[in-house]
């Protein structure tokens, strides 16, 4: 192209479907490109999205991982409030390490999604990282890992992606048609985990079995299934929790909010949990603007 503009290429893959997870797939083993990004087709970028990557990567020389905000629409592309996610980790100014990243998704500070995050291509091909195919929730064994091989991450703090909720969807409506799937990627996690013995994983791991254990709390079955899993890190889970809240979620965490607990039933359980524990950060909120 003449003048100042730069030409570029594009690459359509074409395959019978096969899923989300097996087109990602498809994606990395033919991508070509330094970065790679994964941008769901019901969502949308900001128009400076490219703009503020490529800015940040050359004012960082090219880190491995740059992670961003994000925005929540509805189906018509109107904002929605959203509270998951958008942690005191955008506010970050350096590069950060891969510890620091973890123990934020571990603690919900930053979305587990694959759209949330650029990363280098020789990141995922060095350590052959692909998605679980056939899976639902696949990109909660695939993010941890990108996030634990790259070593310098940028935080931009700009709301640069365009997350569309669509009400009726088949995993809002009908979660436990994938149980077995989280219960897959959580295995997967912990053996992901046990290879490398650093203690945000550890914590990342106890995460993941207490969303799964919240949202299915009248399953006994599914309690003792992960249980294993839940002594297994209950140290590090624990450890990277803070002071303010660290005995409730030890007690909480080694019990399962009831199973041990006077018998009481679970789900009344849960909601004594959750009434404590948002009491908790609303006085480490208050005292902070004191």
């Amino acid at each position: 192209m003449a003048g100042s503009e730069q030409e570029f290429s594009f690459k359509l893959l074409q395959q019978v479907n096969q899923g989300l997870s097996s087109a990602r797939n498809i994606g990395i083993l033919n991508a070509t490109g330094e970065y790679i990004f994964f941008l769901d087709s019901d969502d949308e970028i900001e128009i400076n999205f490219v703009e503020t990557i490529l800015t940040s990567c050359y004012k960082y020389s090219q880190p491995d991982t740059l992670i961003f905000d994000y925005s929540s629409i509805d189906e018509f592309g109107n904002a929605l409030y959203s509270n998951y996610g958008h942690g005191s980790i955008y506010r970050q100014k350096d590069l950060c390490t891969s510890e620091q990243i973890l123990t934020a998704l571990s603690k919900g500070d930053l979305p587990i999604t694959a759209w949330s995050f650029v990363t280098k291509r020789s990141v995922i091909e060095k350590h052959d990282l692909l998605f679980s195919v056939g899976k639902k929730f696949e990109d909660n064994n695939f993010t941890p890992k990108v996030f634990y091989f790259s070593k310098n991450i940028v935080v931009i703090s700009l709301r640069l992606y365009r997350y569309r909720q669509r009400p009726g969807s088949i995993t809002s409506n009908h979660p436990e048609k994938f149980l077995s799937d989280a219960i897959f990627v959580t295995y997967d996690l912990l053996d992901f985990y046990d290879q490398y013995k650093i203690r945000e994983l550890g914590a990342l791991v106890g995460s993941r079995v207490m969303e799964i254990l919240s949202s299915f709390p009248d399953s006994k079955k599914l309690y003792n299934e992960l249980n294993p899993i839940r002594k297994k890190v209950f140290k590090d889970y624990i450890s990277i929790e803070k002071r303010h809240t660290k005995r409730i979620k030890m007690y909480v965490f080694s019990s399962y909010v009831g199973y041990k607990l006077c018998n009481r039933p679970v789900r009344f359980c849960c909601k004594v949990f959750q009434k404590i524990y948002f009491i908790v950060k609303l006085r480490k909120k208050t005292e902070r603007t004191e």
